[in-house]
């Protein structure tokens, strides 16, 4: 019995362990999820790892009068003007190297959202606060304005294929793409090694509980409601003792049958002996 109960104290400490390393496991599933959402996915639309280092200068730089809606938290919505900057670089086109014209975002995530828009709505930058008192994405977009201002020369990556769209600088480098996935993959792989392992470790001690022989309870002596109790087994040399004994009747002599009582008319109450006789009911 108490290595039954051992057992069972065992296979309930590695369920626990289990569930904890499933969800771990199932945490890593989720970190590379989201990783290859978030980071992943706009490095390859964007094709982010093939931008090439240049030397932008700003050219122009006017807001186009769109005010652009934007999200900035649960219930929270905001707005930001649009700034609109077109640079030059030098790039290297068919070999030859020669100064192009382009219009700048801030980063490839913006590049790939604003694109394709149309000019008044190709914005530079993005900034997306609460609105508290003065209009802080404004004040952000003044600042940015006033840090790239027309004339600054400042690093920036354009792309061989499409030179006309340059980006201020990656969202994510290689090394954040690679250590994000690399470390979610790990965690996943192991976790999920060490569920399987303690379900294996599970299925052995749930086995051994199986195996174990449980004893038999005790036989209770008395009788239940409904039921009677055998006699005893005698033991060897000893026999059952006899029944009871009637008076006048001899060991092994039947009991005599009684003679049936005579049939009684429950009708006849004898009215007319009492008429005869004269002992019964007299009248004046």
């Amino acid at each position: 019995m108490a290595e039954r109960q051992k057992l069972n104290k065992q296979y309930k400490d590695l369920k626990c362990y289990g569930w904890m390393a499933a969800l771990l496991a199932a945490g890593g599933a989720a970190a590379i999820i989201v990783c290859g959402i978030y980071i992943v996915k706009p490095m390859v639309e964007t094709n982010s790892l093939e931008f090439q280092p240049t030397t932008c200068t700003t050219t122009t730089s006017s807001l186009t009068g769109q005010w652009i809606d934007c999200s900035c938290g649960r219930s929270c919505t905001s707005s930001f003007p649009c700034l609109r900057m077109t640079v030059t670089y030098e790039g290297s086109t068919n070999g030859n190297a020669s100064s192009v014209s382009a219009v700048l975002f801030d980063t490839e995530q913006r590049l790939n959202s604003d694109g394709n828009n149309a000019q008044n709505r190709q914005c530079v930058y993005a900034p997306c606060e609460r609105p508290v008192g003065i209009n802080v994405n404004q004040r952000e977009v003044q600042r940015f304005n006033e840090t790239y201002a027309p004339g600054k020369n400042y690093s920036c990556l354009y792309h061989p294929d499409a030179p006309t769209k340059v980006i201020l600088k990656r969202l994510f480098t290689w090394n954040d793409m690679f250590h994000s996935m690399l470390w979610s993959s790990i965690g996943f792989v192991i976790f999920a090694c060490i569920t399987l392992y303690i379900l294996g470790e599970c299925k052995k001690v749930k086995d051994k509980m199986r195996s174990v022989q449980v004893p038999a309870p005790a036989v209770s002596a008395t009788a239940q409601p409904g039921h009677f109790l055998p006699p005893q087994a005698m033991a060897s040399g000893q026999y059952l003792p006899p029944p009871p004994t009637y008076p006048g009747v001899q060991s092994g002599d039947s009991l005599p049958m009684q003679p049936a009582p005579p049939p009684q008319n429950l009708y006849d109450t004898n009215y007319s002996n009492f008429s005869q006789q004269k002992t019964g009911f007299t009248y004046n």
